[in-house]
């Protein structure tokens, strides 16, 4: 961000200078733009993001449309544009967002996106889960559930670039280590627990002899585990799911899950946050022209991992979730 203030040129080598600034942070405001902000998975990303802002002294606001609406939250991002904040925080879901994103970064405002992923654009930074790897760990939980054998279903949101990633290595993780596994077709819940329920009453009853189900996103557990209680096939047909939420931890609770493979949740606003602060208050710098040619004090990735949850934690896992409840 531009800034009418004294520096400290210190020559460090051929390659880069640092630049040493004063600055006041309290009049800048950071905004995270995102979808379905009052879905509980986004609870944490959220509420940390404004904490870290607290400390920062920086002005913290969270939009977008309360569902999966796209076309809202391009508005929301305009509109978020046009107040140029000092930086943004992208939930990056759909390629359609990158022109706004290019026009962003072209008016000076630094874009991270979290979460979800458009590499494709400008964007400085992605922090957030690697949801190649978040496929890789489901179909390694979902063969451990079924002892390596029978057909293996995916339930989760199509058409989002970090969730079809994670399709895409599950299918890929199957056929490359486990030979007596069928995997079915995707199934659509669009990230809904009503859809995720129906669509696998439905998948049971055309594949009765399913043996494990993944779910992918933050809805798709609270449908697809009373599915299979509706069915009495709890503790037959197994489930694995992704992120640790109430729902879903009663579900592994009362035995009808077998593994959660969580996101760390947590830190995704504040490691954002920090990155786009840093972007701004550093005063590190490559060249004279590091905007022009694309060069930011920043990493292009930041991978958070995962916590896995079994019975064996369940105890520990279960207490953090009660007490984002009370957030």
């Amino acid at each position: 961000m531009p800034c009418k203030c004294s520096s400290i040129n210190l020559s460090i080598s051929a390659f880069f200078t640092l630049t040493i600034f004063s600055f006041s942070a309290s009049s800048e405001e950071y905004v995270m733009v995102g979808f379905y902000n009052e879905h509980p998975v986004f609870i944490p990303d959220h509420h940390f993001f404004h904490e870290h802002g607290k400390k920062l002294g920086v002005k913290t606001r969270v939009v977008g449309p309360p569902d999966g609406n796209v076309p809202q939250m391009i508005t929301a991002l305009e509109q978020v544009i046009a107040s140029k904040p000092a930086g943004i925080i992208l939930l990056g879901v759909n390629e359609s967002l990158n022109v706004l994103v290019d026009e962003a970064m072209n008016q000076g405002i630094p874009v991270v996106t979290w979460d979800s992923d458009i590499p494709t654009s400008r964007r400085i930074t992605h922090v957030g889960t690697n949801w190649a790897q978040l496929g890789d760990k489901l179909a390694e939980a979902a063969f451990k559930a079924s002892g390596g054998k029978g057909k293996a279903a995916m339930v989760g949101l199509v058409g989002a670039s970090h969730m079809e990633a994670a399709f895409a290595n599950f299918r890929a993780w199957m056929e490359a280590n486990a030979p007596d596994m069928e995997v079915l077709p995707v199934f659509d819940d669009e990230a809904v627990v009503a859809k995720a329920h129906s669509v696998t009453a439905a998948l049971i009853q055309k594949h009765p002899d399913v043996a494990v189900i993944a779910g992918f996103d933050g809805s798709s557990g609270g449908g697809i585990c009373p599915a299979v209680r509706e069915a009495g096939k709890s503790g037959t047909i197994k489930v694995v799911m992704n992120d640790i939420l109430p729902a879903h931890m009663e579900c592994l609770k009362e035995g009808t899950a077998q593994y959660i493979v969580g996101q760390k949740r947590h830190i995704f606003g504040p490691i954002a946050l920090q990155t786009l602060y840093d972007i701004n208050h550093s005063g590190i710098s490559f060249t004279e022209r590091d905007g022009e040619l694309g060069i930011y004090p920043a990493p292009d990735k930041v991978d958070t991992g995962f916590l896995v949850v079994t019975q064996d934690n369940f105890e520990d896992m279960d207490a953090m979730v009660k007490n984002l409840e009370k957030l």
